[in-house]
């Protein structure tokens, strides 16, 4: 029992060393255009276009945690950062936009950069010093004050530490020469600019947006997603840009046919005449053996452990022992680290016996 208890000691370290060196902590917020030149259709599919962003990612309060600032002629706070800690909470928060948001008015972008500043990233509001700060402007328009923007983007950027400053323009009031998404996005513009025409195409970015919020996640472009040209801005200035360009892919499939062919059929019945012919019965005795199928036992790491504890001896195993132990650890013919792992520490601990014992 006691050498068990050690196992499950080890086992749970290994877990949470594992769950701390690969956990990665983000606090995004998402600043969202509501603006009146925003059809209210296109504002629900710049929604579900964050819900499949959402989708991708791992929501939680030692994972992602996710804000939404929204803004047109003022800003309003959606969802603060510790608001929501599940993933469908998120999702179930951010479809609620749809009816709870009538886009309207103008495109006061500083004004949502600011209160993001000021108040997003606070200890009040679920942001953790220890995670990664990300901003995703999405706007449909240039802003009333571009200079006020671009001072507005410095500041988030010089105030919070190791932040980073994503930004998606859709519509035609953007280029690959509009100044104000280059100055908004934190450098290099080729890595955190991006651009679509219509936001029936925004759909193409969701793999794009996931790999930046969390390198370890990724995504595919929605099954339904219209296909289209997707720009990439290089350079602040717009010194040139980089087009990727997706082309629908049309699949024919060709079913093959079968013919199938009906020939008559003749039957001719002939008579028949049937002799019966006593007939002498030998009965001799069978004897029957029922064969036994082994089924192979795939036996746990558990189940292996407790082999080793069962030695007879109480003292170092056996050879035989050990290729027991390994044998019944084995899945796919790979010895599971947790077997391997008690084996070395019940050699360890003999070791020592024998050492106390020699003294």
């Amino acid at each position: 029992m006691v050498k068990a208890d050690r196992l499950l000691y080890c086992s749970i370290i290994l877990f949470c060393i594992v769950n701390v060196v690969f956990t990665v902590e983000t606090d995004l917020v998402i600043v969202l255009d509501k603006s009146g030149s925003i059809v209210q259709s296109d504002f629900s599919i710049a929604i579900d276009f964050l819900k499949d962003v959402v989708t991708a990612l791992t929501i939680g309060t030692s994972d992602v945690q996710v804000s939404v600032v929204s803004f047109s002629d003022t800003s309003n706070e959606e969802f603060a950062l510790n608001d929501h800690t599940t993933q469908n909470d998120v999702l179930t928060a951010l479809e609620g936009l749809k009816t709870s948001i009538t886009t309207n008015g103008g495109t006061f972008t500083p004004t949502a950069l600011n209160y993001v500043q000021n108040t997003s990233f606070t200890a009040g509001k679920g942001a953790r010093g220890s995670a990664n700060s990300v901003v995703v402007v999405m706007t449909d328009g240039l802003s009333q004050n571009a200079a006020d923007t671009t001072a507005a983007a410095d500041q988030v950027r010089s105030s919070i530490s190791g932040s980073v400053i994503y930004a998606i323009g859709v519509g035609s009031d953007f280029t690959s020469t509009t100044q104000e998404l280059l100055n908004i996005a934190s450098d290099p513009d080729d890595q955190n600019v991006m651009y679509v025409t219509a936001y029936t195409y925004i759909c193409n970015l969701v793999p794009t947006l996931v790999t930046k919020i969390d390198n370890s996640a990724s995504a595919s472009v929605p099954n339904d997603c219209a296909q289209t040209t997707t720009t990439v801005f290089v350079g602040k200035g717009g010194g040139g840009a980089t087009t990727t360009t997706t082309t629908p892919t049309t699949t024919t499939t060709t079913t093959p046919t079968t013919t199938t062919t009906t020939t008559p059929t003749t039957t001719t019945t002939t008579p028949t005449t049937t002799t019966t012919t006593p007939t002498t019965t030998t009965t001799t005795p069978t004897t029957t053996t029922t064969g036994t199928t082994t089924t192979p036992t795939t036996t746990t790491a558990s189940q292996a452990a407790a082999v080793a504890g069962s030695s007879s001896s109480g003292s170092e195993l056996t050879s035989d022992e050990m290729t027991a132990i390994i044998a019944t650890s084995t899945v796919g013919g790979a010895v599971t680290i947790t077997t391997l792992a008690y084996f070395v520490i019940r050699r360890v601990q003999k070791k020592m016996e024998n050492r106390v014992t020699k003294l």
